[in-house]
Formats: structure tokens, sequence, C-alpha cells
């Protein structure tokens, strides 16, 4: 029981995130007493990104020094404020600034949430498997759960400016259960606190650690920036995609954004498994190709499938399902390659600037929108999903579960640039008949640095 507990304690965060930034999809065409011009109701979409960025550069590098625990239950403390702010928010502007607050809760759940699942994981291999699971019950159900609650609510016809006051009040109770399971269930990983006191043993720096992880940074930052440009961009503006092509009303749209929702499920259901079965890095590339693929026929045809709503539907469904695949990777890459010690900071600047995507996502295909461009967002998403491909080429390692442990072991033993040769290597072979590229690596710097100690 513990460790479901545990588990539910450490995804229910991202539950909530996921559930509150899906709230500004909805809340703009209900809280009309506020009068917001284009503007502020943009404003209000790109806020909590701007929260989230600088919890995510906070509490990501600051969870190394004080502990995974204590950071995340920090989070639903600050989220929860800030959900309640929104609900009784008495202004546009004063919804902006609470949403920045709930986005510096929510930021801060990124690399805290997926570093201890990645962490607690009992064998290292099954770390994505884990942050997947994570990604699958917070961005799966908690992307599905706002438009439902939206949905009902409307039906049930709740008065519309008391009916998006209730749909942030949702937020508040799950950030309250959020706080209340973290501080009972949780405890930080037997590896974090074993990376603690090796880092106190060699008294190294985080970025005399991180340093050499330039490569995985560009990568693991670059790829979470893109595709956070394609997923927020598309989602905060989603309801309004729908309500322009096969809706007569908006209580229409809201459906098709929940059916939306649940139908991506059974692909981030799939993502855990696929992950046991080929590289993060190969995961990540068919997502993104897929995506293209999806919206450029949506780009090309878009005037055509305006007239056929189902296949229009069936095409947006699709991208849908390949983007979560990089929805889990980009995750859980961040969350593996980075030495325990220095893993918070590594997650943080890679999901600090998936934000930074999002806020530029969210405001360019807002403003797409508002002018009608909606052919010009399929576009943008398909040139944005094609230069992640490039740079997930280039910049992300293959490996495997024992090249990370033998990598993380040198980086523990302040040894960080034969760590990142290791990561770099390839997947080790572990059977001991032949020896691994990474093992190659290793043994000729040791060798290199025999030498140097004689001739020094």
């Amino acid at each position: 029981m513990a460790p479901i507990l545990s588990a539910l304690a450490t995804g229910i965060g991202l539950l909530t995130d996921k559930y509150m930034l899906g709230a500004t999809n909805f809340v703009e065409h209900y809280a009309l007493d506020f009068h917001a011009t284009h503007a502020q109701k943009d404003f209000v979409k790109a806020a909590m990104y701007a929260g989230a960025m600088l919890g995510m550069i906070v509490m990501g590098p600051a969870s190394d020094f004080f502990g995974r625990r204590l950071g995340l239950i920090l989070c639903s403390f600050i989220t929860l404020l800030g959900a309640l702010l929104s609900a009784l928010a008495w202004s546009e502007n004063a919804l902006i600034a609470a949403r920045v607050i709930t986005g510096i809760g929510m930021g801060g759940e990124y690399p805290l949430a997926s570093s201890h699942s990645a962490e607690s994981s009992d064998k290292t291999s099954d770390g994505a498997r884990n942050v997947a699971l994570l990604y699958l019950f917070g961005s799966g159900f908690g992307q599905a759960l706002c438009p439902f609650v939206t949905y009902l609510m409307d039906v049930a016809g709740v008065p519309h400016k008391l009916l998006w006051r209730w749909i942030f009040g949702v937020g508040v109770i799950l950030s309250a259960l959020g706080l209340a399971l973290r501080y009972f269930a949780i405890q930080d990983s037997q590896k974090f606190v074993e990376s603690k006191q090796a880092e106190q043993k060699h008294h190294a720096s985080t970025w005399k650690i991180l340093a050499p992880y330039w490569r995985a940074l560009l990568g693991t930052a670059g790829c979470w920036f893109l595709f956070d440009i394609v997923e927020y961009g598309l989602k905060q503006n989603d309801a309004a995609i729908f309500s322009k092509n096969a809706s007569a009303t908006y209580t229409d749209s809201i459906l098709q954004v929940l059916w939306s929702r649940l139908l991506v499920i059974p692909s981030l259901i799939f993502a855990p498994w696929l992950l046991t079965k080929i590289s993060s890095k190969r995961v990540q590339l068919v997502g993104f190709l897929g995506c293209a693929l999806a919206n450029l026929i949506l780009a090309v045809a878009y005037e055509e499938l305006q007239d056929l709503s189902g296949l229009f539907f069936a095409f947006y469904i699709a991208q849908l399902s390949f983007q979560s695949l990089p929805g889990v990777t980009t995750m859980a890459i961040s969350a593996e390659i980075y030495p325990s010690m220095v893993r918070g900071t590594g997650a943080g600047i890679s999901a600090a600037c998936g934000k930074l995507g999002a806020t530029v996502g969210s405001y360019f295909f807002s403003e797409l929108k508002n002018l009608g461009e909606i052919r010009a967002i399929f576009w943008t998403v398909f040139a944005t999903s094609g230069l992640a491909m490039l740079l997930t080429v280039l910049t992300t390692p293959y490996y495997n579960g024992d090249g990370l442990d033998e990598a993380d072991a040198l980086a523990c033993d302040s040894k960080p640039g034969q760590a990142v040769k290791v990561l770099y290597a390839g997947p080790k072979n572990c059977d001991g008949t032949e020896p691994t590229k990474s093992a190659r690596y290793v043994s000729e710097d040791l060798a290199d640095d025999a030498e140097e100690n004689v001739m020094a």
C-alpha cells in the first residue's frame, strides 16, 4: 500500500498541473464579467508559464540541496495558494497574478516529480517507464479531467460567472489532496541520499559536475522547448479550433476537447511499454515524426477537412497521440541522464526551457487563432516537429540502464567528463563477453590519468 500511496503522491501534482493548465482553455469563454481584452486573455494563458519557469529554475536546483520530499511539499503548498487566489480573483489582472503564483508551484513539479520517480525505481532501466507512468497519470487523466468537469457544469446550467470559479475550485481540492498525501507518504529515495553523501565526500560543486553535460543539456532543453511550443500552443487553443470547424455550440466544442483527451490516453498507456522495448531516443524520434506528418496533412488539406469534421478530428487525434511520445521522453530523458546529485538542476533547466516554449507557443498560437489563421498553426507545428527531430539526432544520447549506472558512479566519484563519455558511448553490453565502447573510453581515460601522474 505504501508504494502505491507514494506513487499517487508523486503524480497528483502533475495531474493538478495539467488540470489547471487546461482551465484557461475554457475560462476565457465564461469569465465575461471581467470584460477582458484579447491581450489580457492571452496573458492569462501565458502567466502560468512565466511562474512555471521561475519555479523550475528555483525548485529544481534547490531540491538537489534540501531533498525531493520537502521540495514536492512546498510545490503543493504554492499551487494550493495560487489555485485559491484564481478561484477568488476579483479582476483580470488579479487572475493573471494568481496564475503566476500557481505556475511557480506547478513549475517545480516537473523536475522534482520526474527526478523522484526515476530515482525511486528498483532498477535504473525502469526509470523511463516509471516517468512514463507518471506522465500517463498527469497528462492523460489530468488533461481529460478539466474538460470533463467543465462539460458537466455547463450542461448542468451553472451560471457562467460561477462556473469558471468552480473550475479553479476543483484545482484547489486537488492541490490540498496532493499536499496531504505528500506530507504523509513521500520520502527521499535511497539513490538521492547516497548521491548527497558522495557529494559531501568529494566537495563537488553543481556546475563542475554539470558543465561536461553541455551537449546533453542542449538536447533536453532544446527538445523540451520545441515540444512545448507544439503541445501548449495547441492545447490552450483547441476549444476554439474545434468551434471553428465542426461545432455549432461552445458546449459541443468542450465535448470534442474531452474526447480528444480521452482518445489520447491509449497512446499514453502504450508509451511505458514501448520504452521497455526501444530506447528513449528512438521513441522521441517516432513521436516527432508522426506529429510532423499528421500536421502536414492538416495544414495542406485544412480547407477540405473543414467540411469533413470527422476526418479532421481523426487527424487531430493522430497528431495528439504522436505528441504523447515526446511528451513522455522529454521528461524522462531529463530525469535520467544527469547524475543524481545535480539531477534536479539539469531537469529544472530543461523544464524551464520547455515552459519558455509553452509561453511562446500559447501566445503566438492564440494570436494566429484570433486572426483566423488556423492553417498557419498546423504549418508551425510541422516545422517545429521537424526541427525537434534534427536536434534529437544530434544531441540526445542512446543509452540503457547499465550505462546510466556507470555514468552516475563516475560522476559521484568526481569524474563527470568520463561519465559523459560513457553516456554517449551507447548501451552497455552486460554479458561480459565483449568490452563495451563505454568501457574502452573509461580504460583509455584511466590510462591517460596514470600517464599524466607519472609524467608529473
